[in-house]
């Protein structure tokens, strides 16, 4: 780990967290992401894992505004019309 001066540190760099660290950049902060460790890189060809998430619609419209949103629907990115979860624990289909 690097000492670097920054504006923001935002700790963890998932989903959300990377979210609110590009807009923050765009807008001119200077930004780290502290992340435990480094994420492994999108392979097309891997076979899926089995936990999705689900993006509403809001979601989507704050990935257009950050211009990721194509990116997005490049790697497994499907419209789902029904979604059921459950308890792994209580599961009962």
């Amino acid at each position: 780990m690097t000492n670097q001066p920054t504006e923001i540190a935002i700790v963890g760099g998932g989903m959300v967290g990377g979210a609110l660290a590009l807009g923050l950049a765009q807008h001119g902060f200077s930004v780290t992401v502290i992340e435990h460790a480094e994420p492994a890189p999108f392979v097309a060809d891997s076979q899926p894992d089995v936990r999705i998430s689900a993006i509403s619609a809001a979601s989507v419209s704050l990935l257009k505004g950050l211009g990721v949103w194509d990116a997005v629907q490049a790697m497994r990115c499907h419209p789902y019309r029904r979604l059921e979860t459950w308890e792994w624990e209580t599961a009962h289909v």
